[in-house]
């Protein structure tokens, strides 16, 4: 079985990673601040072309998504393999002693 200070590990982990999901769901529900409050304003309909240059403001918000995506997508990563070193080096203790 595992020893306490694995399973202890394993709990903190497991409590960062929900906490961490907890905050970017938090996060990416949040809105906007409008001044004056929420106003009816008149749609009108353009003519687009259906493909356009991404603007520098496209970019940014792109290059912004990626960085946070990979910082978000490394530590998960980095989370899993603790975990499953933390085990197996457990299982190497337990085999030898």
């Amino acid at each position: 079985m595992l020893s306490e200070p694995t399973i202890g590990t394993i709990w903190r982990a497991v409590l960062a990673a929900l906490l961490g999901m907890a905050a970017v769901m938090l996060l990416g529900r949040r809105q906007p601040a409008r001044p004056g409050g929420t106003v009816a304003h008149r749609v009108v309909v353009r003519d687009v072309p259906l493909e356009r240059e991404p603007d520098a403001r496209d970019r940014s918000n792109a290059a912004t998504g990626l960085v946070a995506g990979g910082l978000v997508g490394g530590a998960l990563v980095a989370l899993v393999v603790t975990v499953v070193l933390a085990y197996l080096v457990n299982q190497v203790e337990s085999l030898l002693g």
